[in-house]
């Protein structure tokens, strides 16, 4: 699942999920969504943690997969 199906899916600003993930910043997690930077380990342990699991690494890498395909 994709961080923005996630969002989506749980009724979830990015802001209000930067918070609850402790992550640095709206802006971060908003790059994270568009694709424009992937996420380093420790945001990606703490999506994974917030997200009980529901968006892994994976998730992220076959995003921008598919993006560099689509490009």
């Amino acid at each position: 699942m994709t961080l923005v199906e996630y969002l989506e899916r749980n009724d979830l600003t990015i802001a209000a999920f930067a918070r609850q993930a402790g992550l640095k910043s709206r802006q971060l997690v908003h790059r994270y969504v568009r694709c424009d930077r992937f996420p380093p380990p420790e945001a990606l342990k703490k999506i994974r943690d917030a997200t009980g699991g529901a968006v892994t690494a994976d998730d992220f890498v076959n995003q921008h997969l598919a993006r560099q395909v689509a490009a």
